[in-house]
């Protein structure tokens, strides 16, 4: 006998089931079967796998030995099939591309040029698992302070961008017509904030807002951008903007002194994939674009200039 994949996937199934009957279902098998395999491997190993109690089965040590890297192995098999299959895919097949809706994401479409399928995608946990299961091959991500990516060993990332990010208040706020705001001059105000997410955007702002001695008063909750800018301009909220963009009538768009609110935009690729010999070449176009949209931004670039592009680039 010589141990196969239909072996690997029958121990992990029952390990992870717990019993004979809910694994023999789940292969879709007869328990006697079940119950016949498992004993020929663990003779043909010379060891047993699972001691049988009333509730079910437990794995042993010699067990959890084998299961951890039946699993490693079941793996490592789906890597070699999706690899197989992408390598076997015709050269033309498009680039899959995802990411939150930012101006970046826009650009490396328009890098890629017509060889992408591309879709917004703002949770950092979708994206990381489409990233790891080979369903995407790159993608534009966020990171706050204290909630750094994890992303897995196969998938590459580079900073594109750390951006500040900027008040949004009305017009007729007292300090509208600065040059800058500082953060605590926010602290009587009400605010708009995006709906809480696995990005750690809320919670980064929650903790600066407290380091400099208030906390937020959240009248309402949108990640919708019209939805935003009418509540600042209608309600006299005042909110989070990124700094890339025009700003409608009635709202300004001010530097917090010091940058104590950033995101960092950053690009995450899968190694294995051929877009990986692009990254380079990718990453400079989308900055050159970057720095166009920049220069549109009135507010913006004149933060740039007084010193924020060495913050906005720095490693």
């Amino acid at each position: 006998m010589r141990l196969e994949v239909r072996h690997l996937e029958l121990v992990v199934a029952i390990a992870d089931c717990g019993s004979l009957r809910k694994a023999a279902a789940r292969l879709h098998l007869t328990q006697p079967a079940v119950t016949t395999q498992l004993k020929r491997i663990e003779d043909h190993l010379g060891g047993t796998l699972f001691l049988r109690t009333a509730d079910g089965v437990k794995l042993t040590p010699t067990g959890q030995d084998f299961v951890q890297e039946a699993r490693s192995m079941l793996t490592q098999l789906v890597t070699l099939e999706r690899v197989t299959r992408r390598n076997t895919q015709s050269p033309s097949a498009p680039t899959r591309l995802a990411g939150i809706p930012a101006y970046h994401f826009g650009l490396l479409v328009g890098a890629l040029k017509d060889n992408v399928t591309s879709r917004t995608i703002k949770e950092t946990g979708t994206l990381t698992a489409l990233l790891t299961t080979g369903e995407l091959d790159i993608a534009v991500m966020r990171q706050f302070p204290g909630t750094p990516l994890t992303l897995p060993p196969n998938v590459g990332h580079r900073l594109l961008t750390r951006e500040p990010l900027f008040a949004g208040v009305p017009d007729r706020h007292p300090r509208a017509q600065g040059p800058e705001i500082e953060l605590e001059a926010l602290a009587d105000d009400k605010w708009v904030m995006p709906e809480p997410d696995d990005s750690g955007m809320n919670a980064h702002f929650a903790r600066e807002c407290a380091a400099v001695g208030f906390e937020q008063r959240i009248a309402h909750f949108s990640s919708e951008a019209h939805v935003v800018l009418t509540l600042i301009r209608e309600s006299g909220a005042v909110c989070p903007l990124y700094p890339v963009g025009g700003t409608p009538p009635g709202v300004a768009r001010l530097p917090i002194a010091g940058n104590p609110l950033v995101r960092e935009v950053v690009l995450a690729w899968r190694t294995d994939a051929p877009v990986a010999e692009e990254i380079d070449d990718l990453c400079e176009q989308v900055a050159t674009g970057y720095l166009k949209l920049v220069e549109e931004s009135e507010v913006y670039a004149r933060w740039w200039r007084a010193g924020g592009e060495a913050f906005a680039l720095s490693p």
